[in-house]
């Protein structure tokens, strides 16, 4: 063949294998969508590391956990640990309160000079030294999850010594210890539950032992799916049957250490209201910043009632409550003496700022009798009942029912674009 026919032949061979990878590239765009397509850092990045589990994908937020695997790949860091870190601080919410301790945001970084986490009122934060723009909007907020991961993955990798993505099980717990300043204390085991977490979520480094068998969706279902990954659900809803469901799978599961108050739902804190946010969240309830803002067990049946006309207000100054903004859709409150259905939260005490406990309407009897599923009973998820509502202290929870809150129902509400 002559050189010109050889160049011809090139071009040609050249032609068609872009031809061939441009097809590839347009069915793995439409096979994997929202992974390509939504990045943080402006939309071209592709997740690198170990896939996530399934029960990654039940406990952590479409939308973070987009930014973990992101963070993770730009900063070189594993992100299932990156990710158990954020489930540790604030359980994949918001925490939009600065600790009196001075530190604040998703990921808990040392904010406040003068304070507890940053004790020389002359040093800049760590927060100040580290802060990242992590979805390039050209602004740093602690509060913004995608800045607050990316600058907890700095810290982590430049502060604490984490190495790079697939480093040893020892070497990533030695930062976790860093990070908490302590490897655990008398009220978490910090670094192990870090890292038992991080291998459920599909950390691979060398030293890590295998999470175990994944066979029970029953565990409960991955965050529902529907639309693009880059919205966020101001509307949505989820069936009773399926709220049951989901908290019937959680039934015995226990805080670890007993104890503790540390469990897979939330921050370590007082939790029977974070095991209704998680189950109703998982269910499909549109529940915003995730389940730590939903701590305090009267905040379901205030976030219900506020969503139950609207509530068209603006914030006032400097109010930083997540319902301030809240839209109709479809939840509602009931009194005491109404029947509830299953998926129901009820709750107990004298009423939303006096609520001693919560729990998830699980049966209603044809006599009025109910059984409920209650997270934090004992220390751990349990059934009580069946007894008649009216007689809840009898039957062992803290005060009398003081109302209902009703989800929204399937297909009730809108959507909006996340920011």
């Amino acid at each position: 063949m002559s050189g010109a026919g050889i160049r011809r032949f090139v071009l040609g061979a050249a032609i068609v294998l872009v031809a061939v990878v441009g097809t590839i590239t347009a069915v793995l765009m439409a096979l994997l969508g929202a992974d390509l397509a939504c990045g943080v850092g402006g939309g071209t990045a592709v997740a690198a590391g170990p896939s996530p589990t399934m029960t990654a994908l039940r406990e952590i937020p479409k939308a973070r956990l987009q930014i973990y695997r992101e963070a993770g790949t730009r900063i070189d860091i594993s992100w299932p640990f990156l990710a158990s870190i954020g489930a540790q601080e604030c359980g994949h919410g918001a925490c939009h309160e600065i600790n009196p301790s001075g530190c604040a945001g998703p990921m808990q970084i040392a904010y406040v000079r003068g304070s507890a986490c940053s004790p020389d009122p002359s040093a800049p934060t760590i927060w100040e030294t580290y802060r990242t723009d992590g979805d390039g909007d050209g602004k740093t907020s602690i509060f913004d999850p995608a800045d607050a991961v990316f600058t907890s993955a700095k810290i982590l990798r430049r502060v604490e010594g984490a190495p790079p993505a697939g480093g040893s099980y020892a070497a990533y717990r030695e930062a976790a210890c860093g990070y908490y300043g302590a490897c655990g204390d008398g009220v978490a085991a910090y670094a192990d539950e870090v890292m038992a977490r991080a291998v459920e979520y599909g950390f691979d480094g060398k030293g890590a032992s295998e999470p175990a068998p994944e066979t029970e969706p029953e565990q409960g279902p991955p965050p529902p799916s529907s639309g693009s990954a880059c919205e966020a659900s101001v509307g949505g809803g989820a069936s009773g049957s399926e709220i049951v469901r989901i908290a019937e799978s959680q039934l015995g599961h226990a805080e670890n250490p007993l104890g503790s108050n540390c469990q897979k739902y939330g921050p370590c804190v007082e939790w029977c209201s974070l095991f209704v946010a998680w189950v109703w969240e998982h269910a499909g309830v549109p529940l915003e910043g995730g389940t730590a803002p939903f701590a305090y067990s009267g905040s379901i049946y205030e976030w219900a009632q506020d969503h139950e006309g609207g509530f068209p207000k603006g914030p006032a100054p400097g109010d930083k409550n997540p319902f301030s903004l809240a839209q109709e859709n479809g939840a509602r409150v009931l009194p005491p003496d109404a029947t509830p259905a299953p998926g129901d939260a009820v709750l107990y005490g004298t009423g939303p700022t006096e609520s001693d406990h919560i729990g998830i309407v699980e049966r209603v009897f044809p006599d009025g009798e109910i059984t409920t599923i209650d997270g934090n009973y004992s220390d751990r998820v349990e059934r009580v009942g069946p007894f008649d509502p009216s007689r809840a202290v009898a039957e062992g929870e803290p005060a009398p029912i003081f109302g209902y809150a009703h989800p929204p129902s399937e297909g009730s509400g809108g959507r909006v674009q996340s920011q």
